[in-house]
């Protein structure tokens, strides 16, 4: 009976141990809660920059030294903290045309770094439009035609961008809208999950 009673205590144990094992792989993960965010970025002259690790719109007096924001907009125009636009570790990756949840994960390379953007910066007549550093990869997310006849016409691609951060961490972004509740342009959605542990994994 001894003999029966220890091995069903062995058996306890190693049960005990390996339930433990498989729960601690299972937290090795820190799991991603998904946000949504309307930034007004409507003015022409100015852009507006966000941080993913304080979750909110930042100040920035020189965006090409300072590593506090990792992502900014200008009505529909978008730069990453990365090359031409920064000294952080940024960059952009577009996952395509495909459901927010289903990506569960950042590539580990091919990501783009930031170059040169034309944005229109005065919305007079005639328009003014200037150079500047941005990110011609998400930048593409919003399709803008201008009409003689009309009012320009609008198309959203919904595309799903992963951003590495200006610290080298990973957020997946999708840029839902360009208007807010009353119509008016240069209002950016964002749908996000940012991964604060550090790893490539969102889930």
């Amino acid at each position: 009976m001894k003999k029966q009673l220890s091995i069903l205590a062995i058996a306890l144990l190693s049960a005990a141990t390996l339930f433990s094992s498989c729960k601690k792989d299972d937290d090795s993960v820190t799991p991603t809660a998904s946000k949504q965010i309307t930034i007004d970025a409507s003015a022409y002259a100015t852009w507006k920059y966000f941080s993913f690790e304080s979750d909110t719109v930042v100040p920035v007096s020189d965006f090409a030294t300072s590593t506090n924001w990792d992502i900014a907009f200008h009505r529909g125009d978008v730069r990453v903290n990365c090359g031409a636009a920064g000294v952080g570790q940024g960059g952009s990756f577009n996952a395509g045309k495909v459901d927010f949840a289903s990506v569960k994960e950042a590539p580990a390379t091919g990501y783009s770094l930031n170059t040169t953007i034309k944005i229109l910066e005065s919305y007079t007549m005639p328009p003014v439009y200037v150079t500047v550093p941005g990110d011609t990869l998400v930048t593409k997310w919003l399709t803008v035609v201008t009409s003689n006849s009309g009012p320009p016409s609008y198309t959203f691609h919904d595309y799903i961008y992963i951003i590495r951060t200006a610290k080298g961490k990973y957020a997946k972004v999708w840029l839902k809208d360009y208007f807010n509740e009353t119509g008016k342009g240069g209002y950016i959605t964002m749908k996000y999950a940012f991964q604060a542990d550090g790893s490539r994994k969102f889930e």
